[in-house]
């Protein structure tokens, strides 16, 4: 069974991966689903819970329905995904020793920004 917990952890990351993949701060978005900044920090963090007008107001800004605000995946970053085709791209054309130090780069990066549940 998901719990609450869970269920804010999945609607926060979404809100996020959507609204950078719009190309967003939250500031735009906020201002556009009639929130404050702080509020939309804290839905993001999982740290605060939205309410179902709320959450249809985050969607339609983002334009999407709001039930996809609630996968249990987290919606995949389109940008990522094409840098990471491009990236497996150059990786082939290297030599070995590039290969390493861009592995390592690679890993490092990910690293960092990999989603703090």
């Amino acid at each position: 069974m998901v719990t609450m917990s869970e269920i804010t952890e999945i609607l926060g990351a979404n809100i996020r991966n959507l609204r950078k993949q719009a190309g967003w701060t939250q500031e735009k978005l906020a201002e556009k689903a009639g929130i404050s900044v702080p509020f939309m920090t804290q839905i993001e963090l999982a740290r605060k819970t939205a309410s179902l007008d709320v959450i249809e107001a985050i969607a339609k800004a983002l334009g999407v329905p709001y039930e996809r605000l609630f996968k249990s995946q987290p919606v995949e970053d389109r940008t990522l995904t094409c840098n990471m085709q491009f990236i497996e791209e150059v990786y082939e054309q290297i030599a070995e020793k590039s290969r390493e130090i861009m592995l390592e780069l690679m890993t490092k990066a990910s690293e960092r920004n990999a989603p703090q549940i």
